[in-house]
């Protein structure tokens, strides 16, 4: 009879350690991109990438009027046109997010996952800036290159602004803050 007891207790209290790892909150990387096309890595649970999922789907429907605006008001302005060009509209992107690797159940496993996800991209991006270099190019062209890199950052404040006129609140343009703490960087 004890020992129908001791197999009893030790059967609780395994199902009690079980149900309190079910219950640990578990996190995941995931990858954001911002209207620019920058990304960024963070670590969230479930809770918080369902809010900011919620967020970028109600962004993402609002988006064309957007963008549709902000040309609209790029090209009654005379001097966008004289100066800066065509309206840059196929550049610019709604934000999004993706899952990046699996679910951690140890915030610093992930936390180790997302500084080799950080490293490695840093590595891509110097690659990319260092490809990007010519060394042959005339002072005109770079000059051109400088005001169509101004050119679509203005228009990309320009879409923003409109958005956030649409949906009444502020949406990050830059980097990966949520409105509801938009001092929080991830």
């Amino acid at each position: 009879m004890k020992r129908y007891l001791a197999l009893a207790a030790l059967a609780l209290t395994a199902l009690a350690l079980t149900a309190q790892l079910h219950a640990a909150e578990t996190v995941a990387i995931y990858q954001a991109f911002d209207m620019m096309g920058q990304s960024g890595y963070m670590i969230m649970n479930k809770e918080e990438y369902a809010k900011l999922t919620a967020q970028i789907k109600e962004e993402e429907k609002a988006f064309p009027a957007a963008l549709a605006e902000a040309k609209k008001k790029w090209d009654e302005d005379k001097t966008n046109l004289a100066v800066k060009g065509t309206f840059p509209g196929n550049r610019i992107k709604p934000r999004s997010v993706k899952k990046f690797g699996s679910d951690f159940n140890d915030m610093e496993q992930a936390k180790k996952r997302l500084a080799q996800a950080q490293a490695a991209a840093a590595e891509k991006a110097g690659d990319k800036a260092a490809s990007a270099q010519r060394p042959n190019a005339s002072a005109e062209d770079l000059k051109r290159e400088e005001t169509r890199a101004r050119a679509f950052v203005e228009a990309v404040e320009q879409v923003n602004m409109v958005l956030g006129q649409k949906l009444g609140r502020p949406v990050p343009k830059f980097g990966f803050t949520t409105p509801e703490d938009p001092n929080k960087k991830f």
